[in-house]
């Protein structure tokens, strides 16, 4: 008896750990196609643009689930301003059973360019919420005109 209870238990642990973790969510990353100008609407060329993205972990000193914004890709605009992020994937190994099948999306970017301020965007300045075929930010596109500043040391100079 002990011996059935045991493959039983056995199984039950298997199958809720399988719940929680498995290789079937796949994260996307928005696509991203924009234009950076300055303050006189003119393209600013060669302006490095990088994608941020949020890494997660546990901060084992305190115990707490804690994440750090990480440049993950960067581009230079175009003789245009024009820049491209494709749309990105990722596995997420660890979810519940209960995700819901909703997601809000968000572009999150810097740039950077000598003689201007850098820019960087607001929380939830880029986001769109997605309910359908809910593969986080599949096929979700971001069009943003980014105004950049000159510096300071530049304008007083």
């Amino acid at each position: 008896m002990k011996r059935i209870f045991k493959i039983i238990l056995a199984i039950i642990i298997v199958f809720i750990t399988l719940l929680f973790i498995r290789p079937q969510k796949v994260i996307y990353e928005a696509k991203i196609t924009g234009k950076v100008i300055d303050e006189n609407k003119k393209p600013i060329f060669n302006a490095t643009v990088y994608r941020i993205e949020e890494e997660y972990f546990i901060d084992e000193k305190i115990g707490s689930n804690e994440s750090t914004e990480l440049r993950t890709e960067s581009v230079k605009t175009d003789k245009n301003g024009n820049f491209y992020f494709q749309e990105k994937s990722r596995i997420d190994w660890f979810h519940t059973p209960l995700d819901l099948p909703i997601a809000y999306c968000y572009a999150n970017f810097e740039i950077e360019k000598s003689g201007y301020e850098l820019y960087k965007t607001k929380f939830g300045e880029f986001e769109q919420y997605k309910k359908e075929n809910c593969y986080a930010c599949e096929k979700v596109e971001f069009k943003p005109i980014i105004t950049l500043k000159k510096s300071q040391k530049i304008k007083n100079e």
